[in-house]
């Protein structure tokens, strides 16, 4: 499936499911969709790496009890990746172009 893009200005569109940014005159407009949203801070990245691997959230509810956190810890590295310049800047609310 192709991303589904919704015009940003004239140059740019969001796709509306993964939520990534394309240029229109690049060809980025006609690349595929992953399906779901794309990281954009470090505590998304790591997220997205342990469920790559096969380490869910609900497998670690599973084996532990409880996720114990697991949101806190997210929203924690994505805070820290933004002071150090990982992820989405701190002062910005839109996602770096991907």
């Amino acid at each position: 499936m192709k991303c589904q893009l919704a015009p940003v200005n004239r140059m740019y569109g969001r796709c509306t499911v993964c939520l990534r940014l394309a240029r229109y005159a690049s060809g980025d407009a006609d690349r595929e969709c992953p399906g779901e949203p794309v990281p954009v801070g470090l505590g998304d990245m790591v997220k997205a790496g342990l469920n790559a691997v096969g380490i869910t959230q609900e497998r670690v509810a599973a084996v532990l009890g409880s996720c114990g956190g697991c949101e806190q810890r997210q929203e924690f590295f994505n805070a820290a990746g933004r002071a150090i310049g990982i992820g989405v800047p701190p002062d910005s609310p839109e996602p770096p172009p991907v």
